[in-house]
């Protein structure tokens, strides 16, 4: 019969018990609580305020190229070479900001592409070698970089610079893997460069990769021409 009230006030006091505990921890620790509190909420604003500046600077940058993309379009289209000599300064100017401006966004990339373009037009390929290796180097992830070391390749060849034509291939080929754009017409390159080296060996092993690994492509044709070419002339086994 005296059982019950016993344990009723039993737990009360365990109650009373755990409660003083838990007050005397918050009384403790209630400076460090804070402290974390407020750290947690300091990060969320500093995450806020960077993702907002992160927009900021690429609605920006979007924004800068594609006047600079309208300022070719322009340059292209005008027909008095005085004024297009003008548009051109303007054009350059407006790229280069971009480029400082943001030098590490889709932007700063585009805009090496263009000025490539824009020295590969004018035959200056040392130009247009340099900033395209400078595209090619900015994310090296998007879809422009493979296509920047190409086109450096090509310009290194056109100016007659064979080793680093052959150097920006087998980059492509080491970073980007097989399923690259333009990877097959990579090996290509890399066999007719080898071809004029005379390193008749290591030409007719790259056109193979070609033959092995893309038996349908456009350039697989001309690869067997060439293995057909180089064995009937005996300079390869």
């Amino acid at each position: 019969m005296n059982n019950a009230p016993r344990s009723a006030k039993g737990k009360l006091e365990e109650h009373q018990h755990i409660t003083h505990h838990v007050a005397d921890f918050l009384r403790k620790f209630r400076l460090a609580l804070l402290g974390i509190l407020g750290a947690v909420v300091l990060v969320i604003i500093v995450v806020a305020i960077w993702t907002a500046v992160a927009e900021s600077r690429m609605k920006a940058s979007t924004l800068a190229i594609e006047n600079a993309e309208n300022e070719l379009a322009t340059y292209q289209s005008e027909q008095d070479q005085t004024k297009k000599t003008a548009l051109e300064k303007t054009l350059v100017a407006s790229l280069d900001k971009v480029i400082v401006s943001w030098p590490k966004l889709y932007a700063a990339q585009k805009a090496h592409a263009i000025k490539a373009q824009l020295d590969a037009d004018a035959k200056d390929w040392e130009g247009a070698e340099k900033e395209w290796v400078a595209a090619s180097n900015l994310l090296k992830g998007d879809f422009l970089a493979p296509v920047a070391l190409q086109n450096a390749a090509a310009a290194a060849e056109e100016r007659g610079a064979d080793d680093k034509a052959a150097g920006y291939y087998k980059t492509l080929l080491a970073k980007y893997g097989k399923n690259t754009i333009g990877v097959v017409h990579a090996y290509f390159a890399l066999g007719r460069i080898s071809e004029e080296s005379k390193d008749y060996t290591a030409a007719v092993g790259y056109y193979e990769k070609i033959v092995a690994g893309y038996p349908s492509d456009d350039w697989t044709k001309l690869a067997k021409d060439r293995i057909l070419a180089l064995r009937s002339q005996g300079l390869v086994k």
